[in-house]
């Protein structure tokens, strides 16, 4: 089958998916219309098929059932702005489950950030019981105890305060192959992605960063995440609803700015 297939009856000739294809894939012709030049660098954006106002053409390797149509115009900035701006650190959690299907639609989200050529390489490991993530908690504070870093909060778990997942009821892993070359870059969008999703959901998040530290060595941790050799965890965030409203935005360093 033809890498593309143009309705001419539709194509206006205007040659705007060669325009923005990133790869170099397709070029117009005399007529402004596509033509694969060369099809091997096709990186299944999907790019041409979302440029096309006339919906005058398809790929072979986007399938025409999973477009969506966009947004017709998109939110004001004070509404992106205030969202940017307002969203906190969570680390006290209401004892309120969350649903997996909560949890399912933010990964449908996070799964449209961009990613290095297309390559679409973050997978997600997801606990959204108690006792799991008590358990994935206990593997990290074992792994700091082992390693004699974080004495405070290894201290803290042995008196049964969790500084390490904060008792979250719900956790979303990212990891890529381990050879992935943009992988930790992906995930990282990936995940913010997620956590301004959950934001918007009335979610609260943090970032699991000492979870993802040890996962990186802890053969218990990684067994229990059920990651097999050659998969590298990037980031994680623990996920909850807010035990508390902050009512205010706090400070910030001004930009580092470098004109040149």
């Amino acid at each position: 089958m033809a890498l593309i297939e143009v309705d001419v009856s539709r194509c206006a000739g205007d040659g705007l998916c060669a325009a923005v294809c990133p790869s170099g894939c397709l070029e117009a012709d005399a007529e402004g219309r596509p033509v694969a030049a060369d099809p091997a660098v096709c990186n299944a954006c999907g790019h041409c098929v979302a440029v096309c106002p006339r919906d005058a053409l398809s790929h072979s390797r986007v399938d025409p059932a999973a477009v969506r149509p966009t947004m017709r115009s998109w939110p004001e900035p004070a509404v992106v702005d205030g969202l940017l701006r307002g969203r906190r650190s969570i680390r006290a959690y209401a004892d309120r489950p969350v649903s997996r299907e909560v949890l399912a639609g933010l990964a449908d989200v996070a799964r449209h950030a961009p990613t290095a050529s297309n390559a679409q390489e973050v997978g997600w490991i997801v606990a959204d019981s108690a006792a799991r993530i008590r358990e994935l908690a206990g593997l990290t504070a074992a792994w700091f105890t082992e390693t004699g870093q974080r004495p405070k909060y290894c201290s803290m778990w042995e008196q049964g305060k969790d500084y390490f997942l904060r008792g979250a009821p719900a956790l979303a892993v990212a990891y890529t192959p381990s050879d992935a070359p943009f992988g930790a870059a992906d995930c990282g969008i990936a995940l913010t992605f997620m956590e301004l999703a959950a934001v918007s959901r009335g979610l609260g998040a943090c970032w699991a960063g000492l979870l993802t530290v040890a996962a990186a060595k802890s053969v218990p941790l990684r067994q229990a995440l059920g990651l097999a050799e050659g998969q590298t965890v990037h980031g994680g965030l623990m996920l909850g609803y807010p035990r508390v409203r902050y009512a205010s935005v706090p400070p910030r360093n001004p930009a580092r700015l470098a004109w040149i």
